[in-house]
């Protein structure tokens, strides 16, 4: 079945465009004056190669605006295939009323070069100092360039799509 139109005020509309999109998925890490978060983030991609630089587009009301405004950096921790629940916690609650570090076992170590712990176990984990910020619409779109970067072959990215986790597939040829 296929929908077109210009109708982007029906929620339907927007949920409808948003659910054939498919991302990767990360976890934002950040810190702010001894306290520490981490944020399941949907929209997390890297922009350039030289120099390296990440997008991630974060809520302003969530706390880890605040950190990342107040810090002027952030971990990027993009999701491996078995880190689902990792990812799931994350999001689904606030630091504001919820300790989301307890709720499941989070496998941190320190970072090299920001405050922000980093998330063991991902398929890759990016330190990023702000260089630009812009708001777009009920977003703020934060560009960090890596300051430092890990990064590993055996693990599988995790993939979301209309509103639900996936595995990478078989590849599909070019041509």
């Amino acid at each position: 079945m296929s929908f077109e139109g210009d109708q982007f005020e029906s929620r339907d509309f927007r949920r409808g465009v948003w659910s054939q999109t498919a991302t990767t998925v990360a976890m934002v890490t950040s810190a702010w004056e001894g306290r520490e978060n981490v944020m399941a983030c949907e929209w997390a991609m890297m922009v350039s190669a030289s120099p390296m630089r990440f997008v991630i587009s974060i809520g302003p009301r969530s706390q880890t605006h605040e950190f990342i405004e107040a810090s002027g950096e952030f971990g990027l921790n993009f999701c491996s295939d078995s880190q689902a629940t990792l990812s799931h916690v994350s999001g689904s609650y606030s630091m504001r009323d919820t300790d989301k570090w307890s709720l499941a076992d989070f496998p941190r170590y320190p970072a090299s070069r920001i405050a922000a712990p980093m998330i063991e176990g991902c398929p890759l984990n990016v330190e990023c100092r702000v260089v630009a910020t812009e708001r777009l619409g009920d977003h703020t779109l934060f560009i960090g360039e890596a300051l430092w970067a890990r990064y590993d072959t055996e693990k599988q990215p995790l993939l979301y799509s209309a509103g639900k986790y996936w595995h990478l597939g078989s590849q599909v040829p070019k041509a």
